[in-house]
């Protein structure tokens, strides 16, 4: 009998490549990956309830085709951007921040 299983006639794929790690701790990576990632999902959430609050306050009605199919102005796209930057930095600034180790060396 032939056999039919397409995935006999093709080489397993390869396995995904490790990730980089920046600090000598993998917990301190994730951590900061995790952290980034909530707050992009926060900010995709601020921009969909703007958006939201607008169509409310224009047409009265929400629809997630009128969420999805919104071009905001020229004037709203710079105080989004705005608003974004300002949201990166109270956020992630303290990434950048100085510090000192929290006990000396003995």
């Amino acid at each position: 009998m032939a056999d039919t299983d397409s995935r006999s006639k093709h080489p397993p794929a390869p396995a995904p490549a490790p990730e980089p790690a920046f600090f000598d701790d993998p917990a301190i990576d994730n951590l900061i990956a995790v952290t980034l990632e909530l707050g992009a999902e926060l900010w995709a959430q601020r921009e969909r309830m703007r958006v939201i609050e607008t169509l409310l306050a224009e047409k009265g009605v929400v629809t997630p085709e009128l969420i999805e199919q919104y071009q905001p102005s020229d004037a709203e796209a710079a105080r989004s951007r705005t608003a974004r930057d300002a949201f990166v930095n109270r956020v992630f600034g303290v990434f950048a921040r100085p510090t000192v180790k929290a006990t000396p060396d003995g």
